[in-house]
């Protein structure tokens, strides 16, 4: 009997592999666990969440819809007793959200109605499946479960117990050998397809594609009735769209695909996005990645036959997904940007917010005092294409200082996978670049030791500044590179809930 969560997530991490490859996919083992815990997965409904980027964000955002729906799908409006105007009651809708991975406690991974599983409960689970776990590992250890295939497994019987009504599941790798791709959700999302995790998936974009439409099904018939495919929404382009059609076509599953260079999407069903919420959309994010994510999550959940009132669209959208683009304090940014198209969603997002960089050449002489550089915090994970992550940043930045630092936390697929700090350093000083390097493998310590001066140094310029002209900082402090650094970073202005 485990005790505490400490020895919760200590028994958890005992099944993390020592080697992370493709003989770790697969269904046979997340099928075998699930079935002698009695099938939960299949005591709920759910909209299973695939893609390279966005998909943790567009399945937030799924969520955060289906919470604003009540169970008639006549969502109520009430009168603010302050100011008179109307406002969206909350609705009824009990909503499970599965993500991967945690930032800093494990049971980030299964929330319902936004709110993290509680400590307790999440130990009473890990109590109840640890037998089970146990009793494989002893009589079939060639079915022992991975530790991401426990989490799902605990997630769906959280789920189950709890009734939900809706549970919004996102992929952890691929789609199709994915522990995760055991549901038969009532809608599919794909977001996109990027080039990541091409070790275990394919480096190509066909082969990747491939991988992520695995999660397209039919639905179980009888003999004399037609297969029926289960709908599938899609912000994917080029040669993935190609393959994602191919397979939606194969699978009989209508199919919507989101344009997102003008957000119009093409569908051969009667969907239609309001004119007034499409119109909302575009007023709640300058950031063109995250603005994906909320097309496809209104298009999933109006795909899921859920309707959707206007007076919603302003308290979903306003909420951010922690660790995605996030301000977490005056001038400092965490996401945990970790592929390419991830960084590029990055410096979008910075471009298009109100910071003004001092190598912009649309600056004037009356915004002197907006101009910025920044400094950098960066860690990576090994296995990824991090040196084009940070080509990326220098090359479309005005970075002035990089601290290279490493994460501590245990990942998925193995303890100690941080690349090392002076590494990414000895890479950094052979570009040549002018840019100041420092290295402090302690990633807390290497935030904070940026944030204070920082603090100091805005603090300072105050002091000077003309009583006439706001305080604005000269500098800004952006934390990226893996979500694994984002999570430690974060404890710095959070509390971990154990």
């Amino acid at each position: 009997m485990l005790g505490s969560y400490t020895e919760v997530r200590d028994w958890l991490e005992s099944f993390i592999p020592l080697v992370y490859g493709k003989s770790e996919l697969g269904l046979s083992r997340i099928e075998n666990l699930l079935k002698k815990l009695g099938d939960p997965q299949k005591k709920f409904k759910s909209i299973h969440v695939a893609g390279t980027s966005g998909k943790g964000t567009t399945a937030f955002y799924i969520a955060r819809l289906l919470m604003q729906v009540s169970r008639d799908q006549r969502p109520e409006t009430r009168v603010s007793k302050n100011s008179g105007n109307r406002q969206l009651a909350a609705g009824n809708l009990k909503v499970g959200l599965h993500v991967s991975p945690h930032l800093v406690y494990i049971g980030e991974r299964m929330q319902i109605n936004g709110k993290s599983i509680p400590v307790k409960r999440l130990v009473s689970l890990v109590n109840e499946i640890k037998p089970v776990v146990d009793e494989i590992k002893s009589k079939q250890p060639h079915l022992t479960p991975s530790y991401f295939e426990i989490l799902v497994a605990i997630s769906f019987l959280y789920f189950a117990k709890e009734k939900v009504d809706y549970a919004v599941v996102e992929v952890g790798i691929g789609g199709r050998l994915d522990a995760t791709n055991v549901l038969m959700p009532q809608v599919s999302v794909i977001t996109n397809i990027g080039l990541d995790h091409t070790e275990i998936l394919g480096n190509t974009f066909s082969k990747i594609a491939k991988e992520k439409a695995g999660i397209i099904k039919q639905r179980p018939v009888t003999r004399d009735q037609r297969p029926v495919g289960i709908p599938v929404v899609t912000a994917a382009a080029g040669k993935a769209l190609k393959v994602i059609e191919k397979v939606a076509k194969s699978k009989n599953a209508p199919l919507i695909t989101l344009d997102t260079r003008t957000f119009n999407f093409s569908s051969k069903s009667d969907i239609r996005i309001d004119r007034s919420i499409y119109n909302d959309i575009l007023r709640y994010s300058q950031n063109k990645a995250v603005l994906d994510c909320m097309f496809l999550a209104v298009l999933a959940v109006l795909v899921s036959k859920t309707k959707i009132n206007p007076q919603a669209i302003g308290s979903v959208f306003l909420q951010k997904f922690p660790g995605r683009f996030e301000e977490i304090s005056n001038w400092v940014i965490l996401d945990g940007a970790h592929n390419p198209d991830k960084i590029k969603a990055l410096v979008g997002f910075l471009e298009n917010q109100k910071f003004e960089f001092r190598n912009s050449k649309k600056l004037t002489k009356s915004k002197i005092q907006m101009q910025k550089y920044i400094t950098l915090v960066i860690a990576f994970k090994t296995g990824k294409d991090w040196k084009k992550m940070l080509d990326l940043l220098i090359k479309n930045l005005p970075i002035k200082t990089i601290i290279a630092t490493e994460y501590q936390a245990v990942t998925d697929t193995g303890k100690g996978s941080a690349v090392k700090a002076g590494g990414i350093a000895e890479y950094i000083k052979n570009k040549g670049s002018n840019i100041k390097i420092k290295v402090i493998k302690n990633s807390q310590e290497a935030v904070f030791e940026v944030v204070s001066r920082q603090q100091t140094s805005n603090s300072k310029q105050r002091k000077t500044e003309s009583r006439k002209q706001p305080a604005v900082s000269s500098e800004l402090t952006l934390v990226t590179g893996s979500l694994y650094l984002i999570g430690e970073a974060r404890t710095l202005w959070k509390l971990p809930e154990f």
